[in-house]
């Protein structure tokens, strides 16, 4: 039964322009030849962290963003966001089903507008398509422009390298460099898009600039610089005989002699075997638009399609041959060797096929997974260049079942193909429809593609022989190129869209398969060719909206084409059924019973589809064209989408004064796949038609601070519960807004402020994260009312430090600047100084002439740019400016509400200036501007660097935002106490955060900051309890360290060690723990785990220049090795039906970057059976009092603990374990007296010699079930 509302969430103003009506198709994976499951992997396969299996990947957005995600054990992940220096706004992420979505406030308008593709910061998909940073230095684009002239008259934008013109789509396929990235942003975005917190001043400028810039500062409107419409994701796209052919009747066709002869047929798909038997001397033409690939089909999808087109069956002695053998191909290599394909290759393909080639027929077994409405770049191509060439584009459906018909089979123009098994039954995996929003008729036909043996590719390492054996809608979709190359030989003047017309029409019927799902039939090429009657393809009535009130019938004409020597009577009839299966023929109407067709000639009938007697949703059906005798001999597909319950939502929007707000909202219906965004006008109202459910509206909005007009404040504007049973308002009104601050008992400043909002109801979740950018001062969140379905939940979580800089004015009166330091500059020296404060103006080095600042704090303006692009170089000529000056300190006073925040730093981005910046706000920078033209001001400043204490504190509020201020101001016996130790070099700068895991949570967001080596600090922590815990991460210059996810206890005192040994390889939650997967054994084994307690880690720069780090991991099964990699991650084919003893064996060894542990071994011993289980692996972590350069005292206690991870299968109680030292690195060894404390613990004292410095370790640990293992670490710590 097929829902009336299925896939159709288009958002549709009522008295105003909606640009966004629909998200942009994702397009992930196509038609695959194997869509039953995904290949199991190879019998002996290793990955990289950060790999296949791995647990980080870094991805670099089209913005300069860099997104840093890791992969938790449990299905948890962190996202860490970097921001290029260039850009100051904040950061929006947004979780839909498994995907992380990464926003940064630049670029909503434009994803809103539609004009931006989605799929640029999904990063989930990003990663998994290979678009990370480290397996890829560029961003491959599709860039559209706003015509021709537009195209032509306009320099290429910064970063980006042509690649290959798409004149099809008036556009460029293009490589964004991800060094350049910021660069590109800049240079294709007009100030408006900005970000909230830079927008206001640089709109000032904008004004008079260009038309588009200008429009797009008045409007609201999203316009992207230098000629540009749109701008997409070049996505991947994937790869989508006797018994078939003759199930289409193909025989019957070449004993009539026709066989396809003279005609072209292009295929684009994975290239060929033009060596095969089967298709020697069959391709014409070849050419590959893959880089750096020629057109040999390695990965065999390619020659077994074209076999199914062409294939002569040499090989088989003529039996295994294509549908139509006599024609010849032309062969484009748009799917590289892995079966993927960048989208401006296919379109390549495409244009090079129909124009260059001058192909008729064009097949096409690839698409996307997620379903399309028919204008991506790809559908939008098939279109034009069926409109302007005659070729008849056949395509593949897709193998995502009820998951919808993707793109290019989405074009309006395309043949798309379903598949069917050989008793004409509908693939379980056959991409449905109807169309994606519109309702529009697809697929139109169904083909064999289950089981269909064809060509194999010499060079595929799939199967053995001359043929191999695939299913899919790939399969499919050649067997009707083949047979719209019969027709073609048969019609050599008809138009592919006549083609097209006789296929569909005279399609086997198959009664038990809803046109929906299997469009008019299974094909038939012996009635298509050797018939003399044939029909219009489709009469498709159209969409209604509701509320139907002025629906009118709609008339569609039926042309029939008789191409034979007597006239033809046709007796027809119109049948039909609704989305709820109901038999709704009554809704269409011919103009006539029967129609005689002339010899030769055509005759057409109307068809009226009547909306008021169809059911809410998709009515779909044939009209059927029978002789006297009741045979069919054409069809036709019919239809008419009568839209479901709609109703208006009307957004508006206040401030704080009840002044209207511009901005974007986000909209989500409970029960949808994923939300939309919406752009609210100026004016503050937007009015949408909706479907009737259940929604949450969430809008962030720049509000007036705390202090005043100087302040910028964050509100949290939104609606968690709106039912739409009839025309409803929601209003985000920022006067109903409340402070969101916490308080602590020491002095800090916000490093970081994050406000989650969390709605969970009817089975779906929606997840919105926004990390504010330092401008922001305040949040203010608007109270709502309590949820009364699923839960709603909302957090706000700061990490808070010592203040950087702090300053007092020796004037009395003059209130204390509250100062932000600024990005790429170099704080003073630790402690309490006095400088005396210079005005110089804007800070350029004119202003300077004349002026004593030496060792002295200057203030200075803001020195804003009329061209958003320049202002780097001139913050940067300011910081460059006051140190050529001789001074210690630049204040830059703001000149817009809010912190300043910019880089002040070289223009790499990377070298900091020798002088710190500090920003002051406006009203207060004023103040001292004055004072300090009046002479003898001195402030009183201290600078704290690197901070003793760190506050992470999270409040959250569930079920309704409170109608109150939300302060939360916990004293230090409310919170969890952790001493931390970082060890290192202190001149090194490492990095640390620590991310809060809401018990709803997928993904931790937040960002990391910056962590001085060498030292210690004291944090506090908000206790979680049972709703939330803490995970923890930090780097050093050579290894990242990650921590278990705790729960710390409100009163509670913890140790917390980094980078101190003994670094020893050691496995956690943090990554995925090693595990059985049926007939596999997949083992992650971190290398480097370091003293803190459960941490493992791994080398920080693996993606990096440098080789520091070196790591194998072998599985014996007895004597007999089974895998081995060098990196930390094996995957093994294991197969037994019993359990079997097997040793795991880890080994590794470093170039001196670290201080100690030169070299581990570790080897456990388990046993594993079949079946789905983590594996149980014993842990060992030691315990040693070190100072920060990791030596301890030559007597010592020492404690070695043994554990095995959560969740395992197959352990046993902990019985024994054995310690041994050396202070020789190993040449003899002497065991130490152990003694056992509670669970798997034991305690010891080392005793060295005088002259030992190092002491070198070997553990064992046993439990009762069996498992076993032995560590050997040598130089595990050193000797003070």
């Amino acid at each position: 039964m097929r829902s009336p509302t299925r896939r159709r969430r288009a958002l549709t103003a009522v008295g105003t322009v909606l640009a966004a009506t629909a998200a942009t198709p994702s397009l992930a994976q196509a038609a695959t030849a194997t869509p039953a499951a995904a290949p199991a992997p190879a019998s002996t396969t290793a990955s990289a962290a950060g790999s296949s299996g791995a647990t980080t990947s870094t991805v670099t957005l089209v913005t300069g963003d860099r997104v840093t995600v890791t992969t938790l054990a449990g299905g948890h992940a962190t996202a860490t966001v970097a921001r290029p220096a260039n850009l100051t706004g904040g950061v929006q992420t947004r979780t839909v089903g498994k995907d992380l979505y990464v926003y940064p406030a630049e670029v909503l308008p434009y994803v809103a507008a539609g004009v931006l593709d989605r799929r640029l910061f999904d990063v989930t998909d990003l990663i998994a398509d290979g678009y990370d940073d480290a397996r890829t230095g560029a961003l491959p684009l599709i860039v559209q422009y706003a015509g021709t002239k537009a195209r032509t008259a306009t320099a290429t934008p910064d970063g980006l390298t042509d690649r290959r013109d798409l004149p099809s789509l008036q556009g460029q396929a293009v490589t964004e460099e991800r060094a350049k990235a910021a660069a590109f942003w800049q240079d294709v975005t007009p100030p408006a898009a900005l970000g909230r917190a830079t927008a206001r001043a640089a709109r000032q400028q904008a004004a008079g600039d260009d038309p588009a810039r200008a429009r797009s500062v008045n409007d609201g409107t999203a316009v992207f610089g230098a000629g540009i419409s749109h701008i997409w994701l070049d996505g991947k796209v994937r790869s989508t005989l006797a018994d078939s052919t003759a199930q289409i009747g193909a025989p019957d066709v070449w004993q009539s002699g026709t066989d396809g002869k003279g005609v072209d047929v292009a295929i684009l798909d994975s290239g060929i075997d033009a060596a095969h038997p089967d298709l020697v001397g069959q391709v014409d033409s070849a050419q590959s638009f893959v880089p750096g690939e020629d057109t040999t089909d390695r990965n065999g999808h390619g020659t077994h399609t074209a076999s199914t087109i062409a294939g002569t069956g040499a090989a088989s002695d003529g039996k295994e041959k294509g549908v139509a053998p006599g024609s010849h191909l032309l062969v484009g290599k748009v799917l590289g060797d892995d079966g993927y394909g960048d989208e401006s290759w296919i379109i390549a393909g495409m244009q090079w096929a129909a124009q260059t080639q001058h192909a008729r027929v064009v097949s096409m077994s690839l698409g996307s997974t997620e379903p399309s409405d028919g204008t991506d770049p790809m559908s939008q191509a098939v279109d034009d260049l069926s409109a302007s060439t005659g070729a008849l584009f056949v395509i593949a459906a897709g193998n995502s079942g009820a998951g919808g018909i993707g793109s290019p089979g989405a074009a309006t123009a395309a043949l798309t193909v379903g598949a069917v098994d050989s008793a004409d039954q509908l693939a379980d995996f056959s991409s449905q429809g109807p169309r994606y929003l519109d309702g529009g008729l697809k697929p139109e036909i169904t083909a064999p593609g289950v089981d269909i043996l064809a060509a194999r590719s010499q060079y595929s390492t799939e199967g053995s022989g001359p043929y191999v054996t695939m299913s899919g809608t790939s399969m499919a979709t050649p067997h009707v190129a083949g047979a719209a190359a019969l027709v073609a030989e048969k019609h050599p003047d008809w138009t592919g869209q006549q083609i097209k017309d006789t296929l569909v029409s005279t399609a086997h019927a198959t009664p038990g398969i809803p046109v929906t799902e299997g469009g008019s039939g299974r094909l038939d090429a012996k009635a298509a060719v050797l018939g003399t009657v044939h029909a219009s393809a489709t009469a498709w009535a159209g969409f209604y909206p509701w509320p139907h009130t002025a629906d009118q019938p709609t008339a569609r004409a039926v042309t029939y084409t008789n191409t034979g020597g007597s006239d033809v009577t046709l007796h027809l009839r119109a049948t039909a059924s609704g989305a709820d299966g109901s038999d709704t023929s009554g809704a269409f109407t011919l103009s006539a019973p029967t129609v005689t067709v002339p010899a030769g000639g055509s005759a057409s009938v109307t068809v009226t589809a009547d909306p008021a007697r169809a059911p809410y949703g998709a009515t779909d059906g044939q009209v059927e064209a029978a002789t006297a005798d009741g045979t069919v001999v054409a069809h036709t597909l019919i239809g008419v989408d009568r839209e479901d319950e709609r109703y208006n939502l009307t957004l508006t929007t206040a401030d704080r004064g009840g002044a209207p707000i511009a901005g974007t909202a986000v909209i989500y219906r409970t029960g949808d796949a994923d939300p939309s965004q919406v752009e609210v006008p100026a004016d503050g109202k937007l009015t949408l038609r909706l479907p009737k459910g259940e929604y949450s509206v969430l809008m962030y909005a720049d509000l007036p601070g705390a202090a005043g007009p100087d302040d910028l404040g964050l509100g949290v504007l939104s609606a968690p519960q709106v039912q739409l049973d009839r025309d409803r308002t929601a209003a985000l009104d920022a006067r109903r807004a409340h402070r969101v601050s916490s308080v602590t008992p020491r002095r800090t400043d916000d490093r970081m402020t994050r406000v989650e909002w969390n709605r969970v109801a009817g089975g779906s979740s929606f997840n919105e994260n926004y990390l504010l950018p330092s401008a922001y001062t305040s949040v203010w969140a608007q109270s709502t009312a309590e949820v009364t379905s699923g839960s709603f939940a909302f957090d706000t979580r700061w990490r808070k430090s010592a203040p950087p800089l702090t300053a007092t004015a020796s004037r009395p009166g003059l209130p204390e600047p509250d100062l932000a330091v600024q990005a790429g500059s170099t704080p003073l020296p630790a402690g309490r100084s006095k400088l005396p404060v210079v005005y110089a103006g804007h800070g350029t080095a004119a202003e300077y002439a004349g002026l004593n600042v030496e060792g002295k704090a200057v203030v200075v303006g803001y020195d804003r740019q009329a061209d958003p692009a320049d202002q780097p170089a001139a913050d940067t000529a300011q910081a460059a400016a006051a140190v050529a000056a001789g001074a210690r300190l630049l204040l830059v006073v703001n000149d817009t509400a809010g912190r300043l925040s910019g880089w002040y730093g070289d223009d790499d981005y990377t070298t900091p200036s020798p002088i710190e910046v500090a920003g002051l706000q406006a009203g207060a920078g004023a103040a001292l501007i004055s004072a300090a033209t009046r002479g003898g001001l001195v402030l009183d400043l201290t600078s704290t660097p690197t901070s003793p204490y760190v506050y992470d504190l999270v409040e959250r509020h569930d079920g309704a935002i409170p109608d109150r201020d939300l302060t939360y101001a916990p004293k230090a016996a409310d919170l969890a106490r952790i001493d931390s130790r970082f060890a290192g070099k202190a001149a090194d700068a490492g990095d640390n955060g620590r991310y809060d895991m809401q018990d709803f949570d997928r993904y931790g967001v937040g960002y990391q900051t910056v962590q001085t080596l060498g030292a210690t600090r004291t944090d506090w922590v908000t206790p979680g309890g049972t709703k939330f815990g803490w995970y923890e991460e930090s780097d050093d210059p050579v290894v990242q360290e990650r921590s278990l996810i705790t729960h710390p206890v409100k009163g509670s005192t913890t140790p917390s060690d980094w980078f101190l040994p003994v670094y020893h390889p050691r496995m956690n939650d943090s990554q995925s723990l090693p595990d059985r997967q049926g007939d596999f054994l997949v083992l992650n084994v971190p290398g480097w785990g370091d003293s803190g307690s459960g941490h493992d880690g791994f080398d920080s720069n693996l993606w990096g220049e440098g080789d520091n780090l070196h790591e194998t991991v072998t599985l014996y099964q007895g004597d007999t090795e089974l895998g081995s990699t060098i990196y930390q991650q094996l995957a093994v084919d294991a197969p037994s039906s019993d359990p079997l003893p097997y040793r795991l064996v880890a080994e590794t060894d470093q170039s001196g970057v670290l201080p100690f542990s030169p070299s581990t071994r570790t080897e456990w011993d388990f046993t594993s059976g079949n079946g789905y289980a983590l594996l149980p692996l014993i842990q060992l972590d030691y315990g040693v009092a070190t100072d920060l350069s990791g030596r301890a005292h030559r007597t010592a206690p020492l404690s070695l603990t043994a554990s095995h991870l959560p969740g395992v299968t197959g352990a046993g109680t902990l019985t024994a374990a054995t310690l041994q030292v050396s202070f020789d690195d190993g040449s003899h060894w002497a065991p130490l007296t152990l003694r056992r404390r509670a669970g798997g613990s034991w305690t010891s004292t080392v005793k060295a010699p005088k002259q030992a410095r190092y002491v070198s370790l070997r553990a064992t640990a046993e439990d009762d079930a069996g498992n076993t293992v032995t560590q050997t670490v040598l130089r595990a710590y050193g000797l003070a």
